[in-house]
């Protein structure tokens, strides 16, 4: 007992002084009961000792509290050193995120590493790959004048037996991690001395960047924990070279996106201006062509003016297409969704065609299923029909001889609106998805080309396609109305072999009672059979199996139809059926 403080108290202000928290103490005490042992041991005590007791059991329990002592110093100093290294660490990551220069970064790090490995000398080299040219140093710290007063700093090596066992230790070591390397004596022409030396790999990108090097005086040893924290300096150091290259990277990409997207506007501006300024000469030029028509010409003036007419059409075609083109770019345009029937969108379309397939002796193939059909939808009519007008036109000149098939379907769905402009937003409605394919025998394109097919301006040969009338933007149209309308567009090609090409288109349906109220407001086409000819039997004769298949798609509801690629076959079965 001491005077005025029990053995507890004298716990307590042991463990609360930094000097002596971790002192190892054994308690001597009287007390036999397990409490007092709990309270002891609760208060700070390492060992807890009843009287009385043999000198041999104190001295043993002495020693065993000692050793734990030296491994709980050996545990708090290798956190202490943990920690160390962790905020120095941080504190590098810190200096990376708050500058772009490089070398100023380097300097930085390098004084910071000196606090952490005293050395007579700290620098940074760059690995140099040019033939005429010696490694730079990029960043370099003197420290000998803060340590040449402490001699205590560096561990010296003087005896010979000591310093072979060293470097078979440190050999080992260096076999097991590459990019490390340490010369106890050796002369460095930047000093102008004998040094001891440490030099880590600086690795980016897995070639060698340069390296990171500590200079002490001759014979000093490093210690596996140096060499440890200097490999995760020289990762650090890599991380902060990458970092610089990414932003300076962005940073250059950025300034040419920017660049881009200004060429960009000024070039679709051009485009539109120059677009707008020849369609009103050219109007002009049409208006006066279509009043000849019903004048008194000779063949010969006929000739000339169909021939103007021609040439002003295809003219006004490719200036319509340019200013599309620049208002696509520009995001200027917008659907305009409006009901319309959608059979007869397609008819008009394909009819419009059919003179220019005949001309060229080429099978223009439809093939749908009418009844699946809905009546009326609503979307934007126009921009379909353009989009089919783009990709008909590009088959039809660029098949020279063969067949065009033209096959569409629908896929019926319910979804919600999310489309906030709508009435219907939120709510439940009926929408149809058309898949359009379209094959052709044309000329096809090469698969190289195909990744370039959709970019404005893009044609895939030119010695062909010199020939016609085209500006090469008619995919690229068709790529961006397509996803405006939230569809996708894809083309499967092989050159010499022909092309095909499919792309969904979306619709929103009608209700049943609303398609009824337009079907009798409106005159339209019925593709119903008359029951009179649903009786008959039908006889199909074409060469092409497409355009049977397409009729036989038509004619699926009548029971008796036969179909046969030559003349010989239908009416042999066609007199064999007469006289049965």
């Amino acid at each position: 007992m001491m005077p005025n403080m029990n053995g507890y108290e004298l716990l307590e202000v042991l463990r609360s002084n930094v000097k002596t928290q971790i002192i190892p103490i054994i308690l001597l005490s009287a007390k036999v009961g397990e409490e007092s042992k709990i309270k002891g041991l609760d208060k700070g005590a390492d060992d807890y000792l009843i009287k009385p007791f043999s000198a041999h059991e104190l001295i043993a329990r002495i020693r065993v509290n000692i050793v734990l002592s030296h491994l709980r110093r050996k545990i708090l100093l290798q956190q202490y050193k943990q920690e160390g290294t962790k905020q120095l660490l941080l504190t590098i990551s810190n200096k990376i995120l708050s500058r772009l220069d490089l070398n100023e970064t380097l300097l930085d790090i390098i004084k910071e590493i000196h606090y952490k490995l005293p050395s007579e000398r700290i620098l940074i080299i760059s690995n140099d790959q040019s033939e005429f040219k010696n490694n730079k140093i990029v960043a370099l710290y003197d420290g000998s004048e803060s340590t040449s007063s402490n001699n205590n700093l560096f561990n010296e090596v003087n005896d010979k037996s000591e310093s072979t066992q060293i470097l078979t230790n440190l050999q080992e070591l260096l076999n097991n991690n590459s990019g490390v390397d340490i010369y106890l004596d050796v002369y460095c022409d930047d000093v102008c001395k004998n040094v001891s030396v440490l030099s880590v790999e600086i690795r980016l990108n897995n070639t060698c960047w340069g390296w990171i090097k500590l200079y002490r005086p001759p014979n000093s040893i490093w210690f596996d924990s140096e060499i440890e924290l200097l490999q995760q300096i020289s990762n650090q150091i890599s991380l902060i070279i990458t970092h610089i290259n990414i932003l300076k990277e962005n940073a250059e990409n950025e300034i040419k996106i920017k660049a881009i997207e200004v060429a960009n506007e000024v070039k679709s501006q051009i485009l539109a201006n120059t677009s707008h300024e020849l369609r009103t000469p050219l109007g002009a030029i049409v208006g006066i062509l279509s009043s000849f028509e019903n004048t008194f010409l000779t063949t010969y003036q006929k000739n000339m003016i169909n021939i103007m007419t021609h040439a002003s059409d295809i003219v006004l075609s490719i200036v319509n297409d340019i200013l599309n083109a620049a208002r696509l770019e520009a995001r200027k345009i917008t659907l305009m969704n409006r009901t319309f029937d959608l059979l007869e969108l397609f008819e008009n379309t394909i009819e419009s065609f059919g003179k220019r397939a005949g001309a060229k002796k080429i099978d223009l193939i439809v093939n749908c299923e009418i009844d699946s059909f809905p009546t009326y939808v609503k979307s934007d009519s126009d921009r379909l029909k353009q989009v089919l007008f783009h990709l008909l036109s590009n088959s039809i000149k660029f098949t020279n001889k063969g067949k065009i098939v033209l096959s569409i379907s629908i896929q019926l769905q319910e979804v919600i609106d999310k489309d906030k402009e709508n009435l219907t937003y939120g709510q439940m409605v009926h929408r149809g998805c058309l898949l359009v394919e379209l094959y052709d025998t044309g000329i096809g394109m090469n698969s190289e080309y195909i990744k370039h097919a959709w970019q404005s301006f893009s044609q895939c040969n030119m010695s062909i396609t010199t020939m016609q009338d085209s500006t090469g933007l008619g995919l690229s149209i068709c790529k961006h109305l397509v996803e405006i309308n939230g569809g996708e567009i894809k083309v499967d090609s092989e050159l010499g072999k022909g092309s095909k090409l499919w792309f969904t288109w979306n619709v929103e349906l009608l209700s049943s009672n609303t398609s009824s109220l337009l079907s009798s407001q409106f005159d339209r086409m019925n593709y119903e059979l008359p029951q009179s000819i649903k009786q008959k039997r039908i006889l199909i004769i074409h060469s092409v199996e497409e355009a049977r298949n397409a009729m036989l798609n038509y004619f699926k509801k009548i029971e008796k139809v036969d179909a046969f690629d030559t003349f010989d076959k239908g009416i042999r079965t066609a007199k064999k059926y007469k006289e049965e």
